[in-house]
């Protein structure tokens, strides 16, 4: 093996289960697994890579249930389904890598079976493996415990292990998943809004059989996976994540060695290296409407650690309090961590009157609201905002209003953290970019608005807003995604921003 990298436990959601009562059982619980294609046929330069999931990873030829094909289920071809098209991502820079789709619905129906006995043979010499299912789960008191399990498992084989969240939602799985990610110290991969009426396809709709003859589906327990498309977004999200580490470990960008984890609130710490520090540091918090905060996410947390920190600019990230009404934890937190930076100022090689925030959607909002109403040590000198919610008002992303205000906050508390309403003269001046056809959080009201009140006390700022895009991701959520179609340009844009002051 060239390259012992990662092992990619890649959890493929079937989704037959809770659509699929006519699906006939077509593999006894125990009955032992066969991995298509040989163990040794990556190339020397390749990754190889298993992927461990489910029906939407490799569903056999079942002729019986209207499935004549030996892939991903719904992938029209062989060469459209995730482990194909992941292969294609990764073998753009790693010529000759591999993926090997493995199917394990008995474990994920049977979460008491003997991993070693099912997966040994399957996973040694990988370098790595992604972990990906959820929708078969029938056990959920249990759901949690044999994903830890089953997590472990993959960290005593290899280096590295990754998980995703389910194709379809389900909040409860999602939060498990989530949990188990954290508390293991792995990447969890969102594939959140994947899901669709675009993504998967509908009766009468034609795919090829093993043989490469046309067939019209059947049977609706199977358009309840995702067709090419759906496919080619899990693909892309795995396949991102996958690069992003295997570049932070071969690249080695100089700030792992200056990382490190403080408490209260937990703060993730990235400093460049002292020979290329300028004494800026970016506060960052992520998004996750008041609801969740992952500053581990590649998007919104440290996966931003690179761009800054090769610019000689410290991130640090920090993991707010959720508020579930109470506004003022999250504020706290981060007037905290903007005041801890100041405070390690000399250790960290941080100059205090070049202290900024960064905020990504809700995260955005609370960003704006420490440069509007913060003061003395906790008021940013500079302030990032990526499609951020601003407004608490009627054209708000509700979830996000609901979470930090209440359910029902009084009109005094909409005007006050309605940020757009709260621009001041020392208001810190701002880089603010969303797309034109973000329907999450209406840019008009929250972004632009926001924009406006800023030009209009005469405060320096930068709006950039993109068109909107056919391409995947569109519209909300897409921070630091390589695959955002307008990414390059992006992070082109917000350098420039960095340098003109």
């Amino acid at each position: 093996m060239s390259r012992n990298l990662f092992l990619l436990f890649i959890l493929s959601g079937l989704l037959a289960t809770s659509c699929a009562g006519n699906e006939p059982e077509l593999r006894k619980p125990d009955e032992e697994i066969e991995t298509p294609g040989g163990e040794d046929d990556n190339e020397e330069n390749g990754l190889n890579v298993i992927c461990l999931g489910n029906s939407i990873t490799r569903h056999e030829y079942a002729p019986d249930a209207g499935w004549y094909s030996d892939w991903g289920m719904a992938a029209s071809k062989e060469e459209n389904d995730y482990c194909h098209q992941l292969e294609g991502i990764l073998s753009r820079k790693y010529p000759g890598s591999k993926v090997t789709p493995l199917d394990i619905t008995s474990w994920e129906r049977n979460l008491s079976l003997d991993l070693n006995k099912m997966l040994d043979r399957h996973c040694d010499g990988r370098d790595a493996i992604v972990i990906r299912l959820g929708e078969n789960i029938q056990d959920m008191n249990g759901f949690k415990a044999g994903i830890r399990k089953l997590v472990q498992y993959g960290k005593s084989k290899v280096k590295h292990v990754f998980i995703t969240g389910c194709y379809w939602k389900n909040d409860e799985k999602e939060r498990a998943i989530m949990d188990v990610a954290k508390g293991c110290g792995i990447s969890y991969i969102s594939l959140e809004e994947i899901d669709s009426s675009d993504t998967r396809p509908a009766p009468g709709d034609y795919l090829y059989d093993v043989d490469g003859n046309p067939y019209a589906i059947t049977q609706n327990f199977i358009c309840s996976h995702p067709n090419d498309l759906g496919m080619k977004r899990i693909a892309e999200r795995i396949g991102e994540e996958l690069l992003f580490r295997i570049a932070e470990e071969e690249t080695s960008p100089g700030y792992e060695a200056h990382s490190f984890i403080l408490d209260n609130p937990q703060t993730f710490v990235f400093l460049p290296a002292s020979r290329i520090a300028t004494g800026r540091a970016v506060v960052a918090c992520p998004g996750g409407g008041y609801g969740y905060c992952m500053p581990e996410d590649n998007y919104e947390g440290n996966g931003w650690a690179s761009f800054f920190n090769d610019r000689g600019i410290a991130l640090i990230v920090v993991k707010y309090t959720l508020p579930k009404g109470n506004c003022q934890l999250p504020i706290a937190d981060a007037e905290t961590t903007v005041r801890r930076v100041r405070e390690h100022a000399e250790e960290w090689h941080i100059n205090t009157d070049d202290v900024g925030i960064m905020g990504f959607s809700a995260g955005g909002h609370l960003a704006s609201t420490i440069a509007t109403h913060s003061t003395g040590d906790v008021h940013p000198d500079f302030q990032i905002l990526f499609y951020p919610v601003i407004t608490m008002g009627a054209n708000t992303h509700a979830g996000s209003r609901d979470n930090f205000l209440g359910k029902n906050p009084s009109q005094e508390q909409i005007e006050l953290y309605s940020n757009e309403k709260q621009v001041k003269a020392d208001t810190p001046r701002a880089f603010i970019t969303f797309t034109e056809d973000d329907s999450a959080v209406p840019p008009a009201a929250n972004g632009m608005a926001y924009y406006q009140a800023l030009t209009d006390k005469k405060i320096p700022v930068t709006l950039v807003s993109w068109q909107s895009s056919n391409g995947w991701p569109a519209g909300h959520g897409w921070g630091n995604m390589s695959n955002f179609v307008h990414h390059e340009e992006l992070l082109v844009r917000l350098s420039d921003w960095l340098e003109s002051f």
